[in-house]
């Protein structure tokens, strides 16, 4: 999550799940075939030693795209654009260049496609930034939550796709891996640019939903996932239920405001790559969950993941790949 976008001391939750028609924030979740082990693997090697934090631009974020490569490939992913020859990016590489103080620096989005069976102009994408702050002060921040736990949802949300391919109906799909999300949404800014070309396949007019999977797998008090973007869609009332009448994950429209004195609210609609999104007008829905205490901290560690929560929300964004256009459509959000 966008480091630039919060100044707080702690995010105090009460709010609770009384209003809402979604299943209650105390309900015991399930899942049905998203692997805790695969998980709890994925973010492992993501927040491992060697990999120091996944800043933008190391030899950690290199080591990082050799890893999600290997595992788009082996879900069976194929890359949306020609190799552009390089020999720090993988057949998934999709490199662009951004300013950032006062230099020009370059990031590397990777993005896999999943074309489907029957031949279709409508797109779904998933997008988890896989960035994040490296060493400061001499510690390595690890980003489990921030970002490993959206990364691995979104490969655990594409091996489904994969293994569901007799779905002639479906869209096709769009996983990608952004970059510079930290700094400013640079990863996100560089997709939409690409998106926004005409002549691209997809372009931004086939999109039906972009998902964002941004701090997916430490839920606080209520227990409970927040789905930001509601304002898109006349039928989100519908979708919300759709998609956790499975797994009984509690789904919260809209983050909590902060308290105190010395907290100031978070701009959700600002705070990760779905921002860059809505200003093209593609549609979108953000999974998230607040800050908690290891929020950019050395303390974001793989341990403290809550994988079957994480194992339900991968489940109720993959109802999203699948679920029925007419429940899409959408209106236009304020800007």
């Amino acid at each position: 999550m966008a480091r630039f976008l919060f100044t707080f001391t702690f995010l105090i939750l009460i709010s609770g799940c009384a209003t809402d028609t979604s299943p209650s924030c105390r309900a015991r979740v399930t899942s049905d075939w998203a692997n805790t082990t695969d998980l709890k693997s994925d973010i492992n090697q993501l927040t491992s030693p060697a990999l120091q934090g996944r800043k933008t631009g190391t030899r950690g974020a290199k080591l990082s795209r050799e890893f999600i490569s290997e595992r788009f490939t082996q879900i069976g992913l194929t890359p949306w654009l020609p190799s552009s020859g390089s020999d720090d990016v993988t057949d998934y590489a999709v490199p662009f260049t951004y300013d950032y103080q006062f230099s020009q620096r370059q990031g590397i989005n990777l993005v896999g496609i999943l074309k489907s069976p029957k031949p279709s102009d409508r797109w779904r994408i998933v997008i988890a930034h896989y960035d994040h702050l490296g060493k400061k002060a001499g510690k390595v921040h690890p980003g489990a939550d921030d970002n490993a736990s959206g990364v691995a949802a979104m490969l655990q949300i594409a091996a489904q796709s994969a293994a569901m391919q007799n779905d002639t109906e479906r869209a096709n799909l769009m996983f990608v891996a952004t970059d510079a999300e930290e700094p400013g949404l640079f990863g996100g800014y560089a997709l939409v640019e690409r998106l926004n070309n005409p002549a691209s396949i997809p372009n931004s007019e086939q999109i039906e939903l972009a998902i964002n999977m941004d701090m997916v797998g430490r839920p606080g008090r209520p227990y409970a996932i927040y789905l930001e973007g509601k304002n898109g869609f006349n039928k989100f009332d519908q979708i919300r239920q759709r998609i956790t009448v499975e797994n009984s994950l509690c789904i919260k429209a809209n983050h909590p405001g902060a308290l105190g004195r010395e907290l100031k609210r978070v701009n959700w609609l600002r705070a990760s790559d779905h921002y860059p999104l809505h200003k093209a007008g593609i549609p979108w829905l953000y999974f998230g969950v607040p800050p908690h205490r290891d929020y950019h901290a050395p303390t974001d560690t793989t341990e403290k993941i809550d994988l079957k929560f994480l194992a339900a929300v991968s489940e109720s964004a993959y109802q999203l790949l699948i679920i029925n256009s007419l429940l899409l459509q959408n209106t236009p959000q304020p800007q």
